[in-house]
């Protein structure tokens, strides 16, 4: 007897309710999903999706107790966090409290679930406001600011930031102080504000130089050199890079190198130095695998490359490039990253003037709006699916998908992007 034909992911996620407890189980949908051999091999096989794999019921049953068994020690992780707070505030040791609280914080976080760390930070921080020592109250703030700009708050975020140095400033606490300008200047360059970012990693720089801490150090001048490569100051950019990786390498930080090494591989691919650049990318993932596994930061560099080869016509290599970081994406349910995956594939289509690559964009923005929503992610698809009805001489799509995105981006407080947009619009109409 023939085995049923699997059920088609975007079928089976049609089913599935948007409920936060289905969360795990969508992942391990997700990360199960195959293509089918006969749609791979036929002329639909370029196209693939997610959506358009398969799963077999009876796999995800099979799956489903190692799913439990996950979810269980996210949780037990999560409940002793919680009974470290409580066995603090019995002792009397509130500061203990905070700590606990912010652990179960950063579980949460490391799973991609920034909404409920950020509740997690709340109750901290309400904890941390009645100490006498602000300490606790700074590291709290400093938390909640990221887990905001995670979740595309800039404007709360900056609000935490700002508190969090206005109290270590007072406390005379030089680590606070520098942290809260580091994440003051990652608001403003996520928001394209050049001058802000350059001031606060500035002020963070001097402040880290002066208590002699490398690693942090390292990290603003990489920011720096991400700044400088945004605003055309090349060579300022190269400089900052060259100190940055001069101090990973000496602390030996592996994800470190690797970060520093991918943003080396942008300025090169900036400079027109295509082997440089790829070089730089290489090298960057080989530090990733000696890191603690990060799918983000293997799929960053992956999409760095592919495009590399993508704007240097070499195609082939670049679809192979993005058909490996898709499974990477599938594998580790990094949904956003897979939307950027998708968005490169459309460009890809675009450049071998390929119109039914408007199915990957379509994906991309399914997949912006689904289970980890983001404005930015949703924004960047509308904007490259603009500029590829553009190359296929459909104005009317593209002025629509372009106005979208600049909408998308102004709700975000994203100018340099939304003056990107006006140009090409006005190109469009010219």
């Amino acid at each position: 007897m023939t085995a049923p034909p699997p059920v088609r992911v975007e079928k089976a996620l049609a089913l599935m309710p948007e409920l936060e407890a289905l969360a795990p189980l969508r992942a391990l949908l997700v990360s199960i999903a195959r293509p089918d051999e006969a749609t791979m091999w036929s002329s639909s096989g370029p196209y693939l999706t997610l959506g358009k794999r398969g799963v077999h019921p009876d796999e995800l049953r099979r799956r489903m107790p190692q799913a439990f068994h996950r979810i269980s020690e996210h949780l037990q992780a999560l409940f002793k966090g919680y009974v470290e707070a409580l066995e603090s505030q019995q002792r009397g040791d509130a500061p203990g409290v905070v700590a606990a609280l912010l652990r179960a914080g950063r579980l949460e976080e490391e799973v991609g679930r920034h909404t409920q760390a950020r509740t997690w930070y709340e109750v901290a921080l309400g904890v941390a406001e009645a100490l006498q020592d602000r300490r606790p109250e700074v590291e709290a703030l400093r938390a909640l600011g990221y887990a905001c700009v995670a979740l595309g708050d800039y404007a709360a975020g900056a609000r935490h930031f700002q508190r969090s140095l206005a109290l270590a400033e007072a406390e005379f606490d030089q680590a606070g102080a520098t942290a809260a300008s580091e994440g003051l200047g990652d608001v403003a360059l996520a928001q394209g504000q050049w001058g802000g970012a350059q001031a606060w990693y500035s002020r963070g720089l001097r402040l880290a130089e002066a208590a002699g801490d490398a690693p942090r150090a390292g990290r603003l001048e990489r920011q720096l050199g991400v700044l400088a490569r945004k605003q055309a100051d090349l060579a300022a950019a190269g400089e900052f890079l060259r100190k940055a990786r001069e101090r990973f390498e000496a602390a030996g930080v592996a994800d470190e190198m690797a970060g520093v090494l991918n943003e080396q591989g942008r300025l090169d691919a900036q400079l027109g130095r295509y082997t440089a650049a790829s070089a730089a990318y290489r090298e960057a993932l080989a530090w990733a695998q000696r890191a603690v596994r990060d799918a983000r930061l293997e799929l960053s560099i992956r999409l760095n490359l592919a495009e590399l080869d993508l704007e240097a016509g070499k195609l082939l290599e670049a679809e192979s490039e993005l058909r490996r970081a898709e499974q990477v994406a599938i594998a580790g349910h990094v949904i956003l990253r897979l939307a950027q995956v998708y968005t490169l594939m459309g460009r890809l289509r675009g450049a071998q003037g390929d119109e039914t690559g408007f199915v990957f964009f379509e994906q991309a923005i399914e997949l912006a709006r689904a289970v980890e929503h983001s404005v930015a992610t949703e924004a960047q698809v509308y904007h490259a699916y603009g500029l590829f009805r553009s190359r296929l001489g459909q104005r009317d799509e593209a002025r629509a998908y372009l106005e979208r995105a600049r909408e998308l981006f102004d709700s975000l407080g994203e100018a340099v992007e939304r003056e990107r947009i006006e140009a090409e619009l006005s190109a469009l109409s010219a």
